[in-house]
């Protein structure tokens, strides 16, 4: 897309050849000659000082014959210097080199210099193609490994630019590194002179207008020199913007058949260019774009516009996942929102949905866009949904994705120009705003790579991934992966995989035997008893077994638990008893917050029960006094919801004795038996059914004293259960009273009232 200068030189796309042998990605310097390269000395001379050649004096500028070149072939350098004077060469290649970017490869010079003619400006297409006398030429050595490098031109003055070219070096590798020349021409509108540079776009051509109808170029040439520096902004990902119809069939074909792809810029694949050849007659070193196909002479599917649009009708996200969208202004990159975190991509990040990586999102987007056809896929999945305010103020959001072509190959996409500042602090743009390294970005892309060289290795394990924490009852998400010795998806395992838990409660809810889709799956599961837990997954066949802790937490309270009183309790007594806020499955509830109210199927005056009272971590301890005998209940209920509630039952027993009773008829019928009932009582009005005394007789009665119609003493039994009925007689009319007594407890006694006495 348009923007305020090039922005654009490398994109990485990474490809894993078919049938290549699987390994550690680790690679060695015996079996990797970019290893072995990496490993010699560095410099950082391939930086440019400050002395830069500028467009509109041409201190020093100049081009190569060829954008990329194999070993043992020929590259010229054109070179114009302005005055004439001498300048040297010295060719870097770009590389770690512990951190220093480059290493030298070739000096020459002193060069005798010339100021080249003007290159002219063809007026219908707008573009400008030197022809230029040859200035250094040489073969490439055979051991200088591929890669990029960058020719950097001094003059005697000490002006500095760039000439940036690729070594081939023809071998079978894990890697394909393309460098986005394409992007870089697109945007070059050397010369940068206000006056009559021109590009592909109208924001940075000058001078006339072109068939075009503005002084945008239709057609640029590689026989030029870049504008400004040289070599655009140079950054580790890249904007890959203009593509032919033969490069998007080529990486299409390779994917079909099994080359994985990763795409770690954004905007790939939007402008479909064509190539001429110059007027030379060397193939390849005219870049066409018309950007409006009614422009263009040449209909069909090679018509220059955009991939999406009529009559090319291919748009980007089929080969990609995603595809451009829009671009937020410099200094206003966006988090990187996290989704899909259980994804084997984000595998060792500890990210999780809805996390945020600061300042990787920017300056130009991608996102699947549902209104165009997304791409043949086994299974596909978007990595993150990062919002962002676009530079026209409309609200937008970016796409990571990966996704597997039914070849097995994988598609990977990040959806964002910055990926790369993720992964390492490098800014020699000077763009780059206060955006920290991130090693969760790190290890995201370590698993891309990895699994993209290693492939679908040897099964050696199943990883089993779920939340530290989970709710009684409440499903949560357990993630499978099988994986290999390097920690990567086995994307072939085809075993069956069983679910196993420590917890056996009623209600627990395990996934059935289940196969996993590309190594991987994701399942729900369901815990029921607080508070840890274990969760198995096995392979029977393959002899595998993961395991899992869990901490449940309990749901929030729904009942109360009162427990711990004894069986019985005596009358008057105080007795314990525990409150225990419950949730459905048993499990106390630690965050209860409630308070508890008490009442008791004991009414007596004397009932002593617990204060509204609140428990601590779901548990508290009271006391009651109940006096009524027999069979009672205690229950408690929240103050606020009465179904939160509970209860208890004790059976509450009688003390000694402390009262007698005696009940007796009104009247009886003289020389007539009659019933008294004595009944012993405790002092709270129960039944003293442990009295074991002895009761005597007594009456006002003397004829019925003396005949003996009282009764004989008479001890209770545990039968009478502090109740026994006497029989009575009285003899003497009109009235007479009787009295029951304790033989050996003079306080246990009573008199009946006077009992009418009649002779019939």
């Amino acid at each position: 897309m348009a923007r305020k200068g090039i922005v654009t030189t490398f994109m990485l796309l990474t490809l894993l050849i078919p049938g290549m042998a699987r390994s550690p990605v680790t690679a060695t310097a015996a079996d990797n000659p970019i290893v072995t390269e990496n490993q010699q000395p560095g410099s950082s001379g391939w930086q440019l000082g400050s002395m830069i050649a500028y467009d509109t004096v041409n201190q020093i500028k100049g081009y190569a014959s060829a954008t990329s070149v194999p070993q043992g072939s020929s590259l010229t350098f054109y070179v114009t210097v302005n005055p004439a004077q001498s300048y040297s060469i010295d060719v870097y290649r770009i590389g770690w080199y512990g951190g220093l970017g480059g290493r030298l490869r070739l000096h020459a010079g002193p060069i005798d210099g010339v100021t080249q003619p003007t290159c002219p400006t063809d007026a219908t297409t707008g573009m400008i193609a030197c022809n230029w006398s040859p200035g250094y030429s040489f073969t490439i050595p055979s051991d200088w490994t591929s890669g990029v490098y960058l020719a950097v031109l001094t003059n005697a003055d000490g002006y500095q630019n760039d000439v940036v070219f690729v070594v081939r070096d023809g071998r079978p590798a894990s890697l394909l590194f393309q460098h986005a020349v394409n992007t870089d021409e697109a945007y070059n509108n050397w010369p940068n002179d206000g006056v009559t540079g021109k590009s592909l776009y109208d924001y940075n051509s000058a001078g006339a207008n072109t068939v075009a109808g503005s002084p945008r170029a239709v057609k640029v040439s590689f026989d030029r020199p870049f504008a400004n520096n040289g070599a655009g902004l140079f950054l580790s990902t890249g904007h890959n913007e203009y593509w032919s119809n033969e490069m998007v069939n080529a990486a299409e074909n390779a994917r079909d058949a099994g080359v994985n792809l990763a795409f770690f810029g954004a905007d790939p694949v939007y402008r479909q260019i064509r190539y001429e050849s110059s007027a030379a007659g060397v193939a390849n070193r005219v870049l066409v774009f018309y950007k409006d196909a009614g422009l263009d002479p040449v209909q069909g599917s090679t018509t220059t516009t955009q991939f999406r649009d009529d009559p090319v009708n291919r748009p980007e996200q089929v080969l990609v996942g995603v595809q451009f969208t829009s671009e937020v202004p410099w200094g206003s990159n966006a988090p990187h929102v996290v989704t899909n975190s259980a994804s084997w991509v984000y595998a060792g990040t500890g990210l999780q949905d809805g996390d945020g990586v600061p300042g990787i999102v920017g300056y130009e987007m991608d996102r699947y866009e549902p209104g165009y056809p997304g791409p043949n896929a086994t299974s596909w999945t978007l990595l993150s949904r990062s919002p962002f305010t676009d530079s026209g103020g409309n609200a937008d959001y970016s796409n990571s994705s990966i996704y597997q072509a039914p070849s097995g190959a994988f598609v990977f996409a990040t959806g964002t120009m910055s990926w790369s500042w993720g992964l390492d602090s490098f800014d020699n743009a000077g763009i780059r705003t206060n955006v920290p390294t991130d090693t969760r970005i790190q290890q995201t892309t370590a698993n891309i790579l990895n699994t993209f060289l290693v492939g679908s290795g040897v099964l050696h394990d199943l990883k089993v991934t779920a939340p530290a924490t989970t709710t009684a009852g409440q499903p949560f998400t357990v993630t499978v992966t099988a994986e290999d010795a390097q920690g990567n998806p086995v994307t072939s395992y085809s075993g069956t995989i069983h679910f196993a838990s420590s917890d056996t409660t009623a209600g627990v809810v395990l996934p059935p035997d289940s196969t996993l889709v590309d190594g991987q799956g994701a399942f729900s599961a369901t815990l029921i008893r607080a508070p840890t837990q274990t969760l198995t997954v096995s392979d029977k066949a393959n002899n595998l077994s993961s395991t899992v802790n869990l901490t449940v937490t309990a749901a929030p309270a729904s009942q109360l638990a009162l427990t711990g009183a004894p069986g019985t309790a005596a009358a008057g007594s105080s007795f314990p008893f525990t409150v225990s806020a419950l949730d459905p499955y048993g499990n106390t509830d630690s965050g209860y917050a409630g308070k508890v109210h008490f009442r008791s199927s004991d009414t007596s005056a004397g009932v002593v029960l617990p204060a509204d009272s609140a428990l601590t971590n779901g548990r508290a301890s009271f006391s009651a006094t109940l006096d009524r005998a027999g069979s009672q209940s205690i229950t408690g209920t929240d103050t606020v919801t009465s179904s939160i509630t509970g209860s208890l039952t004790i059976r509450i027993t009688p003390l000694a004795a402390s009262s007698l009773g005696l009940v007796v008829p009104a009247s009886v019928v003289a020389n007539k038996p009659f019933n008294a009932t004595v009944t012993l009582k405790d002092r709270y009005g129960n039944v003293a059914t442990g009295y074991r005394g002895t009761v005597y007789f007594a009456t006002s009665d003397l004829v019925a004293l003396e005949l003996g119609k009282m009764p004989a003493d008479y001890t209770f039994t545990a039968a009478d259960g502090g109740i026994h009925t006497f029989s009575v007689t009285l003899m003497t009319p009109p009235s007479q009273t009787i009295r029951a007594a304790d033989t050996a407890n003079s306080s246990l006694s009573a008199t009946s009232p006077p009992i009418a006495v009649t002779l019939v």
